[in-house]
C-alpha cells in the first residue's frame, strides 16, 4: 500500500459522540420484526415538524469522541488522509459545519462529503467509498456496517476496502471481525495495521530474497 491511507469516518457516532445511536437496536426490530421491512431503508423525515425532531435527534452529537486527538495527530503526522463522509439530510448541513468549526476540525480533512440529494444513507457511503477508492471506512451503524462489507465482497474491484465497527453497548453481542467501542480504539489498530504494513514493504525492499524465502516456507 504506497502513499498515504485513505480513511473515511463516519461523523454522528464516530467523530461525534452520540448518545442516541443505542436505539438502533429497538428500531431495527420494529421495521423488520413488527412492520415486516426487509430491505434496508432508512426514514426521511418530510414533514417540518418531523425534521424539527430529527433535528434534536442529531444536536445530540455534542462533543468529539475520544480518539479525535489520535486522528488529528495520525493527519498531521501525515500516517492517513482523513474523509469525512456523513449521510445526514441536507437540511442538517449547516449544523454540521458549525459543530467542525467550532472544534476546529474542518482542516483536518480532506473531503468533507455532504449528502446534500438526500440519497440513501447506505448507497451515499458506498458510491463515496468507491469514489475515494478508500483503505479503510469507519462506522456506527451496524446495518451500514453490515451493507457495506456484504457489498464490498460482491463487488469485483481493484482496491479492497476495510470496514471497521463501532459499536454500541446493545450490538455489542454481534460478531464483526473489526468492531471496536469507540474510536479511540479503531484508530489504534488502525495505526498497528499501517505500521504493520511498512515494516513490511521496508523489508521486502531491504532484503526480498529473505522475505521471499519466510513466504515459501525455505531456510
Amino acid at each position: 500500500m504506497k502513499g498515504k491511507i485513505k480513511v473515511g469516518f463516519d461523523f454522528d457516532g464516530v467523530v461525534a459522540y452520540n448518545p442516541f445511536r443505542v436505539v438502533r437496536p429497538i428500531i431495527a426490530f420494529i421495521k423488520h420484526d413488527i412492520l415486516g421491512i426487509k430491505k434496508l431503508r432508512f426514514w426521511y423525515p418530510q414533514k417540518k415538524w418531523q425534521q424539527i425532531f430529527w433535528v434534536i435527534v442529531h444536536e445530540s452529537s455534542i462533543y468529539p469522541a475520544c480518539g479525535i486527538e489520535l486522528l488529528k495527530k495520525m493527519v498531521t503526522d501525515q500516517q492517513i488522509e482523513a474523509h469525512l463522509i456523513t449521510a445526514r439530510y441536507s437540511f442538517l448541513n449547516n449544523r454540521l459545519h458549525n459543530w467542525l468549526n467550532k472544534y476546529k476540525l474542518s482542516g483536518y480533512f480532506k473531503t468533507i462529503n455532504l449528502n446534500i440529494n438526500d440519497d440513501q444513507p447506505h448507497l451515499f457511503k458506498s458510491e463515496l467509498i468507491d469514489k475515494y477508492r478508500l483503505n479503510y471506512y469507519i462506522e456506527d451503524n451496524w446495518d451500514i456496517v453490515n451493507y457495506l462489507a456484504n457489498c464490498k465482497k460482491q463487488k469485483k474491484t481493484d482496491f479492497n476496502t476495510k470496514i471497521f465497527w463501532i459499536y454500541n453497548v446493545s450490538d455489542r453481542n454481534i460478531k464483526f471481525p473489526s468492531k471496536f467501542p469507540y474510536l479511540q480504539k479503531a484508530l489504534e489498530e488502525l495505526s498497528k495495521q499501517i505500521k504493520n504494513r511498512r515494516d513490511s514493504t521496508h523489508l521486502t525492499q531491504v532484503c526480498p530474497y529473505r522475505v521471499n524465502n519466510q513466504i515459501s516456507g525455505n531456510s
